[in-house]
């Protein structure tokens, strides 16, 4: 056992999040008592203030029903509240284990009833009653209400709009009012609410909204109505239910409005359940008579407006972006009527913000937009779950990256989510203003979305700053920000036509097309008055109709005038209650003699005179300080404690003329405001609001007029005392707002000058929000406040003054103001560094107004001042000897050195490098010529004094010097290195993008590929944003457009990123870049879309007639350039040779606009092409002078082709081979074409590689090579189609139609542009959006874009039901397209759904291909229908409402909704979508018909593309099959011809041995037969003759030599057989078939192969079985079956051959072969071939078949596939097998069979007909 407070604990009762309960002992008397006391060590404010609050408000309750506070006790850090102890335990508990009867119910409620009226009386509203705060005693069941921790002793409360987890109750028992989103105050009738909801928990079991969701609880209780009681639980009785329904009244006027009248009710049940044993129905309510005044908090009148309101924010839950304006007098209703929006926001789960500006603080910057948001993070997302919050600061940190400090500076909130965040870098004004505004964008973003829309509410615009209408006028035209409604609320009769607000208007609407809608919100007319009285009255309208027209006249149905009114006719004891009557009565004759004010400030002037003096000097004090003021601010102006103040301001409270903020007030709760400081606890911020802003006024108007400016002043010197030090910074805006309307009574020197440096400083503060307007107001303010000795009494504040506001005027656009303020500080500045200062303003201020020429002679004074001379009028001489000078202070420096040189110190030469680097701008659009020569100072300054920020920007410069200017393209490589090696030193990344550009976009590209320099661009573009560099965030996107053009980016994805980042350059204003922009997305459409004439560049994009002249009075060379480069293309690729030769003789003019940029080389390649093109049309002296031009142009490309080949060798090829063609060398021609072709292949240069095609086809084309031609021709189509050049592709089929004939034929269409589907998409949208305001078009574009990039038909069509089923709500869908004449189901879809959800679960797809016909699941005739009559058929209920219900399927399925459409392309049908829903009928209503409808106009162009683009790629495949085989069959050619030449070589010698060996042989026998008669007729011969027969063995010779000869006639009749056979197999086939003898044709194949038969090294022969059959001959190709014989024996032989590799490599590894199932395990050592012929019906069969290792099945299936092989890499092309089945199916109309088993061997079976009709080839 323990002790709290020295109450010792005897047990624990309660413990929740908040509060632990305990039962304990009072010391000295053992007393049992209840202890609460919070459960934390460390208790929070609101925690203490709700222990304090409950004992406040219940110590001095003397009521039975209501449980009583002992005491209040410290403990620890907080407090214990000490309660009597009934021995109650909460009803919630008694009724889990004692069900209640329909007595205890009653006898209960009544006892509540008493309770509550007891509360009534006493002016307190409990805020959370439920079954948990109701105690029991088991026993007596006496009833008593506890924990008023939340109570309020005010008549009304009214809540701050805050997350459902942070509302004040208890989420399943609050009333509408009490979750803060109800257009109305909180009093006693939310109790209520809390007690219908308990009534109803005790009497059914259930809470009358069961969700765990806060936001849907929450949701329910303002918009739900509940299931009546008796409906679920029968036995309750009507009466009791109705009474219970009552009290849950969505408004509060339609409860009970008393408890005394809800107890007369109970009771009644009661004595009739008593008496009669039930209760009768009665009438309820009948003694529910309100003895207090009450006026209707509903709207009256506002109906439409209401409507309206209700519209704009279903357009923004849709998606898209609205102003909303209402507009009215004061009092008449704006915010009010702005509340509503509270309802559809809870159904969307939105978010709702708001903040008003102020009169009196219109110079702080931004401050209802920092309010709301203010409010947004710190009552919505702070409050939320862990988890949650993770998820916010995960989307917070993605879309701030890096510079969350930029809205930390103005939402200091946001860093308890986001943490500590970097640093952020100092910027320029402009700079850091761009971004500002982007980053702001960004952080809007993560709120605004479809999954939480978000309202932003701004009250009394006619009090708005310009920074803030500035700030909303981006916001507004941001085209990448949705689902934003900003309703902004304005006085009409204070607003003129001219006023900021107005013209803010008039730009969103003339300028940004931004949807802007306005309500005018009228007075009341007298019907509404007298609606609104007789309601206040409680009586019928004729009745009040007397005092509504009084009403009417003092208050010209002013809404607020009104009911103020009718508030003092109730307090001036006018009104009185008949009881009789049950209404409140007035005497009409006193109410027309009041002197009532018809001035509604007049007359709240006088309510407040009313209150207090006190009271009346408090609330003059607070509206001093704001519409919302803190209690301790204006206890300091009050010069009184908290707890004085408060006590003050309380009767103020009762009034309800100020409001409380939030609960925290109750620290201080009672009218001596002590209390609160008795807790020895840290003070909150106690925040207050007047009830309205005329409630404001006229409190301030309690101030004469002579004492305002006094009272202004004391008010801020009190501020500025009771301030500490650091907080001033906090707080300057405040500070200063107040002294400055006193300032004209300070006399004082000290005290202005004090003033004065305040006013500074909020102007620094405000120039740093980027609010330019207030801190022009601040410094002005501030210098007012000087002396005229001030220059030398405060230099340094003086100065600073007069810099910060010339600045400030500058950025504001008052140029005059800051040419003034400059003027002074250039004669009072003392030092010269304080000079430059506002010289570097003067520069930016200059090019900010484009006069160029004035800031350069303002650069030029600064540098004099500064040392650095720059000539007035530049040359090429000045930059010549610039030149010379750098070459000569570089000539020993080491240029990567340069990176190691120290930081610059030097305060001069930083002025200076400063002020040389905002001159570039200037010169580069107005002084060419000075550019480089800022350039080099720039350069030698960082060589003298050490490198700086600006010496990274200069270096890159210089290389684009050295590079496009001295052509010295290593050095000026190694200084853009060097620049990017320097920029990585500085932490200050304000020079990042345009030294990244710079680089990347003007140096690399001249030794780098092109491409390698494209990426780097976006990174520099991301920091141009970051660093608020806007112009170089705009020239790097346009850049990396460009450059990616060049390099060959296909065209559709180009087109799309050329949209893109256009849109960005219109956001961000840059207007010259984004005409560039257009400029080449006109040639990207003209290559795409084509047009009449493609060599003038005319569309909807850029017009060259009107931009034209714009270009030439600008003098703006490069676009002048660009214009004429563009030109140029166009007009050669469209074969224009004349316009093209002709744009680049004017193009030329201008070149000197292109400086080391890309476009340069590229014209000087156009430039070659087009002069080589007419080059033979000209007479002969033109003709040198065109060669001439072109080999100086060929002279700069070598150049650069030497140092980037990748960029230009294959430009300078492609003009070398157009010279060849040109002088008639072919060989020259056809070498460097096809080079040109390899290098721009090999580059990456695609449509590079297209026109050197082109060229190439052409120039065969003119020298008769047809099929050459159509080669390149091909490559050069397909090339552009890649490219997505559809206007170019087409070109090339209209030109040369015969050439392309076989790939037009097959219907290949150019690619569909992904821009050309979202246009004609948006049209169709357009065009329907009126007529279905729910569609979602946000969904419906990204489904269609979702189709348009499916190109691959099964995906697509896989994709396409998805998005069909996930649209429509089908549960079933089919595809039927029409498939050779017939209808087939190309794909089906299905859900698979086991529960009810609100997503879609699974969807199974399948691609079929099944015919119509021979499916039963589907309506054959409603799909018939819908197939002949292309009509859409929406069916709710098949089986009923159908007029094809009698339809098998129909009958025997019963479907529900079905919906059956055709997919049309260009008038056509292209299939048909059958959608069906078992669930329920109607599901297909008009607006998913609507989506439906889009969907398949994108899904049949889809549908087409796909068909296209798989016929492209059957094209591409059938081209690369005929190459190879075109390739294959001229080695078969080649050998045939080889084989040919051998054997006619062999065969001529041949015939002259073999004829001349018969003769031998004749010519051997003649002379042996005249040896042998020698040898008769001398039988002696002498010794010599002896000696030699017997040497040379004369005997045998006569013998063998006959023989020998013999033998030789043999060899030779061999040999020719073989040439024979060679000539067989070599024969060339005529073009028809014709008889051949194919075992002839067998046996030469074996001839040709007999060397691969024998056996080698470890290898054994082969050995070939042929089988011949008596076979007749056979009508064939013979030259093409012999190459399939040579395939199929050569595959059978390498199939043995590699059957024994493997088995030896096993053996020679010692593995075991049981494992290797693929090898023949016996006879491995034999390899044999067996050939077998045999005559099959009308057929001739061939069988070839070895004993190898055979195939698997996978082999076999891909067997005859085009390049599959199963040899090694190299070892085979896998084209054999392919040709030899097109020679035998196709060419034979034959078969070519195979079979096999692994282990077993193969067998080929070739059978072709006997006889077939006479074929051409």
């Amino acid at each position: 056992m323990h002790a709290i407070a020295d109450y010792l604990i005897t047990e624990k009762i309660h413990e929740s999040i908040h509060t632990l309960v305990y039962r304990g002992s009072r010391p000295g008397d053992d007393t049992s008592v209840i202890i609460k006391i919070p459960n934390a060590e460390y208790p929070t404010v609101g925690e203490l203030v709700r222990l304090r609050n409950q004992y406040a408000i219940a110590k001095n309750l003397n009521v039975p029903g209501i449980i009583k506070p002992l005491s209040l006790e410290r403990d620890r850090n907080g407090l214990a509240l000490i309660l009597e102890d009934f021995s109650g335990i909460s009803l919630k508990d008694y009724t889990t284990s004692h069900p209640l009867s329909l007595a205890d119910f009653l006898y209960i409620g009544i006892q509540i009833a008493d309770a509550l009226e007891a509360l009534y009386q006493n002016r307190i509203i409990h805020k959370d009653i439920k079954p948990d705060n109701i105690l029991i005693h088991p026993l007596t069941k006496q009833v008593k209400v506890t924990d008023f921790s939340i109570s309020s002793r005010l008549p009304k409360e009214s809540l701050t709009l805050v997350n459902p987890n942070a509302l004040e109750g208890t989420l399943a028992y609050i009333s509408p009012e009490q979750t803060g989103r109800m257009n109305r105050f909180i009093d006693y009738r939310t109790d209520f609410y809390s007690l219908g909801v308990t009534f109803y928990e005790l009497l059914t079991g259930t809470l009358p909204f069961a969700s765990t969701d806060a936001m849907e609880l929450v949701h329910y209780h303002i918009a739900k109505q509940p299931v009546p009681p008796n409906r679920l639980v029968p036995d309750i009785p009507e009466a009791i239910a109705e009474i219970v329904m009552k009290l849950m009244a969505k408004n509060a006027e339609g409860r009970y409005q008393t408890a005394r009248g809800l107890k007369a009710d109970l009771e009644t049940c009661l004595v009739q359940l008593q008496t009669t044993g039930r209760i009768q129905p009665f009438a309820i309510a009948q003694k529910d008579m309100a003895a207090r005044f009450q006026i209707p908090e509903k709207l009256y009148g506002r109906e439409e407006e209401i409507e309206r309101l209700m519209g704009a924010f279903a357009g923004v839950a849709a998606g898209s972006i609205q102003l909303m304006l209402v507009a009215g007098y004061s009092g008449i209703g704006k915010s009010a009527l702005v509340q509503e929006v509270h309802k559809p926001i809870l159904a969307k789960r939105g978010y709702f913000i708001s903040g008003k500006f102020d009169q009196f603080k219109r110079n702080i910057p931004f401050a209802p937009l920092i309010q709301a948001f203010q409010n947004l993070i710190r009552y919505h997302i702070l409050t939320e779950s862990s988890k949650a919050i993770a998820t916010w600061k995960k989307q917070l940190s993605a879309a701030l990256e890096k510079e969350g400090q930029v809205i930390i500076d103005v939402i200091p909130e946001l860093e308890l989510l986001l943490g500590k965040q970097p640093t952020l870098s100092e910027l320029p004004a402009a700079e850091s203003q761009n971004r500002f505004n982007r980053v702001f964008q960004n952080f809007i973003r993560v709120f605004a979305n479809e999954n939480h829309p978000l309202v932003l509410f701004l009250d009394n615009l006619q009090w708005a700053d310009i920074a803030s209408l500035k700030l909303l006028e981006l916001l507004l035209s941001d085209g990448d920000l949705h689902h934003l409604l900003v309703i902004g609320a304005y006085r009409d009769n204070e607003v003129s036509p001219v006023h900021p607000l107005m013209l803010m208007v008039n730009r969103l609407q003339q300028t940004q097309g931004v949807q802007i809608n306005r309500i005018e919100v009228p007075p009341l007319n007298r019907e509404d008055v007298n609606q609104l009285v007789a309601d206040a009255l409680s009586c019928p309208k004729t009745r009040s109709q007397p005092i509504s027209e009084l009403v009417f006249q003092k208050t010209q149905g002013n809404p607020f005038f009104v009911t103020q009114f009718l508030k003092s006719l109730y307090e001036d004891q006018l009104l009185e209650y008949d009881g009789e009557h049950g209404y409140w009565q007035c005497d009409l004759t006193q109410v027309k003699s009041l002197a009532a004010s018809e001035n509604i400030v007049e007359f709240m002037a006088t309510q407040l005179q009313r209150l207090p003096d006190p009271t009346q000097t408090v609330l003059t004090l607070a509206a001093c300080i704001g519409h919302q003021f803190d209690l301790a601010t204006l206890a300091v102006v009050y010069q009184h404690s908290l707890g004085e103040t408060s006590a003050q301001l309380w009767s103020a409270l009762q009034a309800g003329v100020v409001i409380p903020v939030s609960e925290l007030y109750k620290f201080f709760q009672s009218d001596s405001g002590s209390e609160g400081e008795e807790m020895n606890t840290e003070v909150p911020s106690v925040q207050y609001k007047f009830l309205h802003d005329r409630v404001q006024q006229a409190a301030y108007s309690l101030i004469p007029d002579p004492e305002k400016q006094a009272t202004h002043l004391k008010i801020g010197r009190l501020l500025l005392q009771n301030t500490p030090g650091e907080a001033v910074e906090e707080k300057v805006f405040d500070l200063v707002n107040q002294l400055n309307l006193g300032a004209d009574l300070i006399e004082s020197s000290g005290k202005k000058y004090q003033l004065a440096a305040l006013n500074l400083q909020a102007g620094d503060k405000a120039k740093a929000a980027t609010a330019y307007e207030p801190a022009l107001r601040y410094l002005d303010a501030g210098l007012a406040l000087l002396n005229p000795t001030s220059w030398g009494d405060r230099y340094d504040l003086t100065l600073h003054l007069h810099l910060a506001a010339a600045e400030s005027a500058y950025l504001s656009t008052e140029f005059e103001r800051m040419e003034c303020l400059a003027t002074i500080v250039l004669e009072k500045a003392e030092t010269l560094l304080d000079k430059i200062q506002v010289y570097e303003v003067k520069i930016q201020a200059y090019t900010a107004q484009n006069k160029q020429l004035e800031a350069l002679a303002t650069a030029r004074e600064a540098l004099a001042l500064l040392g650095v001379k720059l000539p007035e009028k530049p040359s090429f001489d000045h930059i010549q000897n610039g030149l010379g000078e750098m070459f000569s202070r570089l000539t020993d420096q080491r240029v990567k050195a340069l990176s190691e040189l120290p930081k610059m110190s030097n305060s001069d030469k930083k002025s200076a490098m400063r002020i040389l680097n905002s001159a570039i701008a200037p010169a580069y659009q107005s002084a060419p010529l000075l550019l480089p020569l800022l350039v080099f100072e720039e350069v030698k300054l960082s060589l003298d004094y050490g490198n700086t920020d600006e010496s990274t920007y200069a270096y890159a410069c210089y290389g684009l010097i050295l590079c496009g200017i001295v052509g010295d393209i290593e050095t000026g490589h190694q200084f853009g290195q060097l620049a990017l090696t320097v920029l990585a030193q500085f932490e200050n990344q304000k020079l990042k993008a345009r030294t990244i550009m710079v680089v990347n976009n003007n140096v690399r590209l001249w030794k780098e590929p092109l491409q390698q320099t494209i990426a780097p661009l976006l990174i520099a573009y991301e920091s141009g944003l970051e660093t608020g560099d806007v112009e170089y965030a705009g020239l790097c996107a346009y850049n990396y457009c460009i450059n990616s053009y060049f390099a060959g980016k296909e065209l559709g994805q180009l087109e799309a990123e050329m949209s893109s980042y256009s849109l960005l350059m219109e956001k961000l204003k840059q207007t010259n870049t984004l005409n560039y922009q257009k400029m080449y997305w006109q040639v990207v459409s003209h290559l795409i879309r084509g047009a009449d004439h493609p060599e003038h560049l005319v569309g909807e994009l850029y017009n060259e007639f009107i931009m034209l002249p714009l270009h030439e009075q600008t003098s703006d060379r490069y676009a002048l350039c660009c214009l004429y480069l563009n030109k140029l293309i166009l007009s050669y690729l469209f074969r224009q040779s004349e316009a093209a030769f002709e744009n680049a003789g004017i193009g030329a003019n201008y070149l000197d606009g292109l400086t080391a940029v890309y476009p340069l080389p590229l014209f000087y390649f156009y430039d070659s092409l087009a002069a080589l093109g007419v080059y033979q049309n000209q007479p002969e002296s033109e003709q040198k002078v065109l060669w001439d031009k072109v080999e100086e142009n060929q002279g700069k490309m070598k150049k650069w082709a030497e140092f980037a080949p990748d960029n230009f060798l294959h430009k300078y090829e492609l003009v070398e081979a157009e010279k060849a063609r040109v002088k008639g060398d072919v060989v020259e021609a056809i070498a460097r074409y096809d080079r040109a072709i390899l290098h721009a292949r090999e580059s990456q240069y695609m449509q590079e590689e297209a026109l050197a095609n082109e060229l190439a086809g052409e120039f065969h084309l003119q020298r008769g090579s047809q099929q050459i031609a159509q080669f390149y021709l091909t490559e050069a189509y397909y090339g552009y189609v890649r490219w997505s050049a559809s206007a170019k592709v087409k070109f090339l089929e209209q030109k040369y139609p015969l050439v392309l004939a076989r790939i037009t034929q097959r219907s290949v269409i150019r690619p569909f542009s992904i821009q050309e589907t979202i246009s004609s998409f948006s049209t169709i949208s357009t065009s329907i959006s009126q007529d279905s305001s729910a569609l979602d078009m946000t969904t419906v574009m990204k489904a269609a874009l979702a189709l348009s990039e499916e190109l691959v038909l099964d995906k697509f069509l896989n994709k396409l039901m998805r998005v069909i089923l996930e649209n429509a709500g089908a549960q079933t869908g089919f595809l039927i397209l029409e498939k050779e004449g017939k209808q087939v189901i190309q794909a089906s879809g299905n859900i698979e759904e086991e529960t009810v959800t609100t997503t879609i679960p699974s969807i199974e797809i399948s691609c079929t291909g099944i015919p119509l016909e021979d499916v039963s699941c589907l309506p054959l005739s409603l799909v018939n229908y819908v197939h002949r009559t292309g009509e859409f058929l929406v069916i709710n209920n098949a089986a009923v409402e159908s007029v094809f219900a009698t339809d098998p399927y129909i009958t025997a399925k019963q479907p529900k909704s079905i919906l059956c459409f055709p997919i049309a392309y260009q008038g056509h049908t292209v299939g048909i979508l059958y959608l069906e829903n078992n669930l329920s009928a109607g599901v297909f209503t008009r607006d998913r018909l609507e989506v439906l409808k889009l969907l398949s106009s994108q899904a049949a162009i889809s549908l087409e593309n796909a068909r296209l683009y798989q016929n492209l790629e059957q094209s591409i495949q059938d081209l690369k099959e005929a190459q190879l085989q075109l390739v294959q069959t001229e080695k078969m050619s080649t050998l045939g011809q080889l084989v040919a030449g051998v054997a006619h070589e062999i065969n001529n010698p041949l015939s002259f041995v073999h004829g001349n060996l018969n003769m031998a042989l004749e010519y051997s026998e003649d002379l042996l037969n005249h040896l042998q008669l020698y040898q008769q007729c001398y039988p002696e011969p002498v010794a010599d003759i002896q000696n030699h027969a017997t040497a040379i063995d004369l005997e045998y010779l006569q013998e063998d030599f006959p023989e020998m000869l013999r033998s030789m006639n043999l060899g030779t009749d061999r040999i020719k057989e073989i040439v024979k056979s060679l000539k067989n197999f070599s024969r060339k086939d005529p073009g028809v078939f014709q008889k051949a003898d194919i075992h002839a044709g067998i046996d030469s194949t074996l001839l040709i192969l007999s060397n691969r038969l024998k056996a080698t090294g470890s290898k054994p022969a082969v050995s070939v079985l042929k089988e011949y059959g008596n076979i007749p001959l056979v009508q064939c190709y013979p030259g093409q079956l012999n190459q399939v014989f040579m395939n199929l024996i050569a595959n059978a032989i390498d199939a043995l051959d590699s059957g024994v590799a493997s088995h030896l490599s096993l053996v020679a590894s010692g593995s075991s072969l049981e494992n290797h199932a693929e090898l023949p395990p016996k006879d491995i050592g034999s390899k044999t071939i067996r050939i077998r012929t045999e005559v099959k019906e009308n057929c001739v069969a061939i069988h070839i078949a070895d004993n190898g290792s055979g195939m698997t099945n996978e082999v076999q299936k891909k067997l005859f596939n085009t390049f599959f092989t199963t040899k090694p890499e190299g070892k085979g092309t896998g084209l054999g097998l392919s040709i030899s089945h097109q020679i035998i199916v196709e060419r034979h109309h034959g078969e070519l069979l195979c079979t096999s088993q692994p282990g077993e061997g193969t067998e080929f079976i070739i059978q072709i007909p006997i006889h077939l009709e006479k074929r051409t080839v």
